[in-house]
């Protein structure tokens, strides 16, 4: 791979990499710590695009600046590689899970080695023992530096690991490609790691973070920012791919939060956005694989089950009405939550995305009918 073929690639990869960067500046929101890790990903990812085809020109040219920036500059590569990982584990967890004690109690382990590799990349710049430049400033490649390459690995696999626990309890990975990241960088560091002198590592990296800010802002636009549920032009967009494209089966439960209005008028309307930040919550505790939670409108709640079977419709009802039973006699919040449901079974053949949802939204009025008979009693 020529010199010019290595400076297209990390021009094309930092270009990427600056549009993006300029369009989170122009739209950023909050600054939290997923924020941040993204943000600095991007800065190594910057910056090595310039220093990579950097150390390949001074590579063999004499002077002592050409073997300073020889070496200090593929010091800098290794660095960013080994960072830029970690990194990338610590803003995928928290993306998924939300949850800063576990990210406290396993990632506190998890920097021991990265710390390790660093404080070894300092070591190396006066023994050589991963890569060092020789009198005539050509650099060397060394064993050792498969240390670094079986970490990336180590760090892939756990990213593999991270992805399915979340799936497996949440069964909700729509917006995070894990693969769409990963395939790219994977690519790329394999054919470098083999054939030296090919440069493709650092546009990998490029392309996979482009890919995930893609799909991450698919989310932004697909999730109701309150509840965390898809939202409905979400629902929109699945009920177009059952029309269209599925030959599976589907039912739908429509729920109306009952008295919402009396949260509000009595307690506040932030108690009432509580109110349905709690619910939701309680929807996502119960969904997997073959169910898809949603805020329709306002108050009012959707649930899509992959299932033929109506008695699995009947217990996903009894569930959610046992878990708001268990919330009420736990939450110290002063309201109580309870729903309106009403189910209906999708018809391939006959039923639209319109006559579908009227039909669970009539059901979900006969129900709610009841209750309002019932003088609002102790339904769920």
């Amino acid at each position: 791979m020529n010199f010019q073929a290595i400076l297209l690639a990390n021009i094309t990869g930092f270009t990427l990499i600056l549009f993006l960067r300029i369009s989170r500046i122009l739209s950023q929101v909050k600054q939290d710590t997923e924020e941040n890790a993204f943000n600095v990903m991007m800065n190594f990812v910057m910056i090595a695009c310039i220093v990579e085809p950097l150390t390949f020109y001074v590579d063999g040219k004499p002077g002592l600046l050409c073997y300073w920036i020889n070496l200090l500059g593929n010091t800098y590569l290794y660095y960013a590689n080994a960072t830029g990982t970690f990194l990338w584990l610590l803003y995928m967890d928290l993306s998924l899970f939300h949850d800063r004690l576990r990210l406290k109690r396993i990632y506190y382990k998890l920097a021991v080695p990265v710390s390790g590799l660093i404080l070894s990349l300092i070591i190396n710049i006066f023994t050589g023992f991963y890569f060092y430049v020789d009198e005539a400033n050509v650099y060397h490649r060394q064993p050792a530096v498969y240390i670094f390459y079986a970490y990336l690995f180590f760090c892939g696999v756990f990213t593999l690991i991270i992805y399915y626990s979340f799936k497996a309890k949440h069964g909700e990975t729509a917006f995070f490609p894990v693969y769409m990241y990963i395939a790219p960088i994977f690519i790329g560091s394999v054919l470098q790691m083999f054939i030296y002198g090919v440069s493709l590592a650092w546009l990998g990296s490029a392309l996979g973070i482009t890919a995930l800010y893609i799909s991450l802002q698919q989310q932004k636009v697909y999730k109701d920012e309150l509840t965390g549920l898809y939202n409905r032009l979400y629902l929109n967009h699945i009920l177009y791919k059952m029309n269209r494209f599925s030959s599976r089966h589907y039912y739908g439960l429509m729920m109306d939060l009952n008295d919402f209005k009396g949260i509000n008028d009595n307690f506040g309307h932030s108690m009432g956005d509580i109110a349905l930040v709690e619910i939701a919550k309680i929807f996502r505790s119960i969904i997997n694989d073959d169910c898809f939670a949603f805020r329709y409108a306002g108050d009012e709640f959707i649930i899509l089950i992959k299932t033929n079977r109506l008695e699995d419709v009947l217990e996903l009802e009894s569930t959610i009405t046992e878990k708001l039973k268990d919330y009420n006699t736990t939450s110290s919040y002063p309201f109580q939550l309870s729903v309106s449901i009403g189910h209906g079974e999708y018809d391939n053949e006959h039923d639209t995305e319109d006559s579908f949802l009227k039909k669970i939204d009539s059901a979900m009025y006969e129900v709610k009918k009841i209750y309002h008979a019932n003088d609002g009693g102790h339904f769920a």
